[in-house]
Order: C-alpha cells, then structure tokens, then sequence
C-alpha cells in the first residue's frame, strides 16, 4: 500500500518538512535534501506552500480592496459629495441587471428575433397577439427613462451588446462601468497631485505619541460628474429582411452592436467631454501625461526608450492592468525596435530566425491592442499609449431604444429604423501624481510626444 504524504500548505507544515533535514550528522542532513532535490520532492512541497500562500494573500487582498472601496464611498455620502446617488462600480457591463429600465419586459418574447420583428414590422402584419404584444411594449416603454421608441428588453440588450462586438472595443471590456438609473451621476475620483505630505488625495497620517492628538486636518474628496449623453444611429433595412426572422436577429446582433460599441469607443477613446464622454486618451484629459522623445530622435520613429520611458510613467498600481493602444500603422516600429548595445543594437520583439512564427502580441508583458481608433498616425502624439482603463468610469444609462418608420424609404420598400443610447465615460483621475519621493509625475495615462 503507498501512502501519499501531505505537502506543506501553511507556516507550521513548512516548519516541520524542513525539520526533516536537520540532522546530528550533517552529513546525513545534507544527504536527505539532495536526495529531496533530486526526486523533485522538495519542489513539489515548496510549491505547494507558495500556492496556498499565495491564494491567501489574494483572498485578503481582495478582501480589503472591497473593505476599502466601500469606505471611501460611504465616506464619500457623509460628506456630501454631489447630489446624485453613489454606487459600487460593476465591471460585468454586459450582464443583465434587474434594475436596469427593460428589466420589466423579460420574458415578453421568446427570442431577440421575437421582439424585433413585433416592434419594427407595420402593426398591420402582425398578429392580433404581436398586435396585443407591441402595444404594451410601447405602453411600458413610455413611462420609463427618455420615452419614444421601444424600450429593448433587459435580456436581449445584455445579451446583443456584451457579444463579440463588444470584445472589439477598446475601453468598455476594461473600464469602470457605472450603472446609472437618473441623467447624472457623482462619482468619486482620485483627486492627488502629489504624496509630498499627504497620502490618497489629501488624508494626512502621522506617527504620534501614545496619547497624542491626530493634528487637525481635513481630507479632499474629489467627484466626477457623469451626464448620460443622448447617442443616436440611423440604419436602412429591407422590408424583406423584417419578414424573415432568422436574418433579421442575425443583421441585428452582427451590425447594431458593432456600429454601437465602435462609435461609443472613439468617444471614450478620444472624445473632448463636449456633449460626449472625455476620451481617455484625449488630450483634454487632465490626467494624462506627455513623455518627451529622444533627442534628436527621427520623425515618426518608436524606440525602445520610448516605450521604457512611458512605462516608467505609468503608476505601478496599474502595472499589471494598463494595455498599449496603438495605431495599425506603426506596426512596423514596435517590431522592428531594438535594444541598444554600444554601437549596434539587438532584437526586441521578434528573435532572429522567428519571422515565420505568429509575433507576440505583448510589450513588457502588457498587451498590445492595435486600434484603428487610435489618437494619432505614426510619428504624431496618441500612436502609442499606454492606459490602465480600471481607471475610467462609463456611465451607462442601460436604456437602448429602437424606434422606426416605414415612411421615409416607402417607395424603395425599405424601413428606417433608429437606435438611442445614453452613455457618458470621463477619467476616474483627476490630474498626474507626483510621488512621495518627488520622482516624476506618474498616471494611468501615458503617450508620447509628437516626433516630427
């Protein structure tokens, strides 16, 4: 019979595996870690141990960041910081959500096809009991959010808009995404301009006495303002395609959410906050940091010390979550850099004799979203960035409308029909950081300068 020894998984367990090496004879001892070392025991214990370990530093810390974040913003209520509600942010921003305005119309129809076809086709081709249907889904959607049109059902707008379409985005699958059930919403914001004396956007801390006194101060809570902006998109659709439902649900769930999802994403990529989300990486965000080229650096070049020097701008809370957004085409820049060595210089992103391999798709292990919607073309300031997007707050209003007319292309037999979303994005930092050292300002939002 084989008997499986326990592998070590907390302190005292490592203590006595270890144990088991010290001997009188050190000879001996010695004799039973090589032996250890060679059967591969002792790598599966200390793996064992790091694991557990691991797991429970994850565990507690994930457990203080909720701690955390629910402290700062009931804190953030007491002090009265904007007149809208305040709320956890929810980065699932396509799962359905029981209190999102469509919520109520669950169940209505069987399928998305269902639905569309009851509430774009002319009431005069349906059904008396789509007839009965549509009406009371205009009647619901009427008294509920903006009015007009039809409110599409909770499951479906989940469902269609949390698809591949929305893995295409750029910001909306990694960013903050806040539900809103009224037009505005205040926020909570990181409002630090420095660590120099202050820690966390304005809470001073002290070493004191055993019975002194905190020094009277007062911490500065900043909010952002979240307005659910009106967006609109018009499309052409044949009366034929109404009629048949299989190609309706699929027009529908390949183009309305990709027309949708890229045209929110240029917003909350680069939108000027007028009327419209203020882009991340838009140079009206506050927060954004500019990094100098190399002197005497070639027009539109990206080196290696371009990408370091941008890297070493980004705060290392965001280490492990930023993501390069670059244009198409300085594709090839980033995979023709090299590492400078004295006079010449070796490969960085592809080995020698590599070319035929699929190229990685990560820069200092981050990983590289090529954009067609980026800022800037090669050589100009937003070809390359770097951005932690956890660190930008979207808005959603969670009420998409539909609303047609046959009247407009009525001699084409074609249907116009038009789509509303309200959404509003903004960065959740107010300005760089300038560290308690007193090193350069760091930020979760990095480009650099136009090389001209």
């Amino acid at each position: 019979m084989t008997t499986t020894k326990a592998l070590p998984k907390n302190p005292r367990e490592w203590e006595e595996y270890l144990n088991k090496f010290e001997d009188s004879d050190p000879q001996a001892g010695a004799a039973r870690f090589a032996a250890a070392l060679s059967s591969g025991d002792f790598r599966a214990a200390l793996d064992s141990y790091m694991h557990a370990q691991n797991g429970t530093m994850e565990d507690l810390k994930a457990e203080l960041t909720e701690q955390m974040q629910a402290s700062v913003l009931e804190l953030a209520k007491r002090n009265g910081i904007g007149s809208g509600s305040v709320r956890h942010a929810s980065t699932q921003g396509g799962a359905p959500r029981a209190d999102a305005p469509g919520a109520a119309l669950d169940g209505k129809t069987n399928s998305a096809a269902e639905f569309f076809q009851t509430v774009l086709r002319k009431p005069e081709l349906l059904s008396p009991e789509a007839r009965a249907l549509r009406g009371e889904i205009m009647n619901y959607s009427s008294t509920t959010g903006e009015g007009g049109g039809f409110l599409i059902p909770e499951e479906w707008r989940s469902e269609i808009f949390s698809g591949p379409a929305l893995e295409e985005a750029v910001v909306r699958p990694r960013a903050t995404v806040i539900p809103m059930s009224s037009l505005t919403l205040h926020y909570p914001a990181l409002d630090f301009t420095t660590e120099v004396g202050e820690t966390l956007g304005g809470m001073a801390f002290y070493w004191m006495d055993e019975d002194g006194e905190i020094p009277d101060s007062s911490a500065n809570f900043a909010d952002i303002e979240l307005h659910a902006w009106r967006m609109g998109g018009a499309a052409v659709v044949p009366n034929d395609t109404l009629k048949d439902a299989a190609a309706l649900e699929t027009w529908i769930r390949t183009n309305l959410p990709r027309g949708i999802r890229d045209f929110e994403d240029r917003a909350f990529l680069k939108g000027d906050g007028v009327k419209k989300p203020l882009g991340a990486l838009s140079t009206m965000n506050p927060s954004l940091i500019t990094v100098t080229k190399e002197t005497g650096q070639p027009a539109a070049s990206i080196t290696w010390n371009n990408v370091l020097a941008m890297f070493a701008r980004m705060l290392p809370d965001c280490y492990d979550s930023s993501t390069w957004t670059v244009t198409p085409d300085a594709l090839p820049e980033i995979f023709t850099m090299a590492l400078p060595v004295g006079t010449g210089g070796s490969a960085v992103m592809i080995a020698p004799g590599a070319g035929s391999q699929a190229p990685t798709m990560t820069l200092l292990g981050r990983p590289i979203k090529w954009s067609r919607k980026a800022p800037g073309v090669l050589g100009t300031q937003g070809d390359i960035s770097l951005a932690d997007y956890r660190m930008y707050a979207i808005g959603d209003r969670q009420d998409v409308r539909l609303d047609t007319s046959e009247h407009v292309r009525f001699l084409s037999d074609k249907t116009v029909f038009r789509v509303i979303e309200r959404v509003d994005g903004q960065p959740l930092l107010k300005s760089p950081l300038t560290p308690e050292n007193g090193g350069p300002t760091l930020s979760a939002f990095v480009q650099l300068e136009t090389r001209s």
